[in-house]
C-alpha cells in the first residue's frame, strides 16, 4: 500500500465525512430518530426532502457510526445519541451547526489566499441571524464546559472579588471559576443579541447570583476598577494585533494592584507550524475574522509583558492543544 497516496486521499476527501455530519445536524436528522426510528421515504415524505438524496445521506451516515440501520429503518447510535441529541450540556449538536456555516467560509480559502481575509458573508454574521446566534453560544457553552474545571484548577486561590469576562458566551469558564473561587463574582461582557439567551443558561445552571451578563463593547470601552481578574477566554485570536494590545492595557488600568489577568486560548508552537489543531485553528482565525490570527505561547507571553504585566504563568490544559496564560498586574 502507498502510505502517501493514502494520505493525500484521505485529506482530499475528509471533508465529504464532515459534510455529511453537518448536513445531518443542520436537517435536524439525529432529533427526529432520537423521536422516532424511521426508513429514508418516511423522513423524507414527512420534511419535503428528495428521496434518493435522504437515502443515501443516512447511509453515508451508518457508514460514518453516526446512524445505525435494521432493514430500512434508521436509528441513531449510541454516539449520536450521547453527543447529538438532547437540551444537556453533553450535547453538541449546535457546535456541529456552527462548524458548518464557518466551512462554508473555508470553502473560501483560495480566495482569502490570494486577495486576504476574511471570507466573511452574510451566512456568518452574527448580529443578522438569531438562530445562528443561538446555536454559536449554546454550542460553544457545551464545548467549554469540558474544558472550564481544567482551566478554573490551573488559577490559584485565593481569587476574591470582581471578575470581568470579556467575551464569555453563556459562561462556562466564569461559572467553573466562580465555583473553585466562593469568594468571587463575574460579569460577561457580551454582545447585546446574546444576553437574554447567556442569562438564561446561566440561571439553569443555578449561578445568577454570581454570575451575570450585560451587552458590552470590550473593543472601545473601559472595564472597571479595583477589578479581582480579567478573563480572555478564547477571542484574542479574533482581533487584530493592536486591539489585543488595546484590550490588555485597559484590563491592567482595571485590575487592581495584584489582580490576575487570564488568557485561554488555541497557542502555535514557536515556528507556528503545530499542534495540528492550532496550526488549523490559526487558519480558521484569518478566514473568518479581520485581522485575526492566532499567537505562540511567547508571542503572547511577551504581548502581555509589554502591556504591563508580569512573566505569566503557562499551563497546557485539554492535551496541550489549549493553553492558559495568568498574569498578575505588579503591587
Amino acid at each position: 500500500m502507498d502510505l502517501g497516496m493514502r494520505h493525500v486521499t484521505q485529506l482530499t476527501v475528509g471533508t465529504w465525512q464532515a459534510e455529511v455530519l453537518y448536513t445531518l445536524a443542520e436537517l435536524e436528522v439525529f432529533t427526529a430518530l432520537a423521536d422516532q426510528p424511521a426508513t429514508a421515504a418516511e423522513l423524507a415524505t414527512a420534511r419535503g426532502w428528495h428521496p434518493e438524496a435522504t437515502e443515501a445521506v443516512l447511509d453515508a451516515g451508518v457508514a460514518l457510526r453516526l446512524l445505525s440501520r435494521t432493514g430500512a429503518v434508521y436509528a441513531n447510535t449510541e454516539l449520536s445519541s450521547r453527543l447529538l441529541t438532547g437540551d444537556t450540556d453533553d450535547c453538541l449538536v449546535e457546535w456541529v451547526r456552527t462548524m458548518g456555516r464557518w466551512a462554508r467560509a473555508w470553502a473560501r480559502l483560495t480566495d482569502v489566499v490570494r486577495n486576504g481575509g476574511p471570507a466573511l458573508g452574510h451566512d456568518i454574521r452574527l448580529t443578522e441571524d438569531p438562530a445562528y446566534l443561538a446555536d454559536l453560544e449554546v454550542g460553544f457553552f457545551r464545548y467549554a464546559t469540558r474544558l472550564a474545571e481544567e482551566l478554573a484548577v490551573c488559577v490559584p486561590g485565593p481569587l476574591e472579588g470582581a471578575l470581568v469576562d470579556l467575551g464569555g458566551g453563556c459562561g462556562a469558564y466564569s461559572m467553573a471559576l466562580c465555583r473553585r473561587h466562593p469568594g468571587l463574582t463575574s460579569v460577561i461582557w457580551e454582545l447585546p443579541d446574546a444576553v437574554p439567551l447567556a442569562s438564561k443558561v446561566i440561571a439553569e445552571h443555578g449561578m445568577a447570583d454570581r454570575v451575570s451578563v450585560v451587552g458590552r463593547d470590550y473593543t472601545r470601552e473601559e472595564y472597571g476598577t479595583g477589578l479581582a481578574a480579567v478573563l480572555m477566554s478564547n477571542m484574542l485570536h479574533s482581533e487584530r494585533r493592536e486591539t489585543a494590545a488595546d484590550m490588555l492595557r485597559r484590563a491592567h488600568r482595571a485590575l487592581a494592584p495584584g489582580g490576575r489577568l487570564i488568557v485561554n486560548g488555541n497557542l502555535l508552537n514557536e515556528d507556528r507550524t503545530g499542534p495540528l489543531f492550532s496550526a488549523l485553528h490559526n487558519v480558521s482565525s484569518m478566514v473568518l475574522w479581520e485581522g485575526g490570527r492566532d499567537f505562540s505561547v511567547a508571542e503572547l507571553s511577551r504581548l502581555i509583558i509589554d502591556n504591563g504585566f508580569g512573566e505569566p504563568q503557562v499551563e497546557p490544559i485539554a492535551g496541550a492543544s489549549s493553553h492558559v496564560l495568568i498574569a498578575r498586574k505588579p503591587e
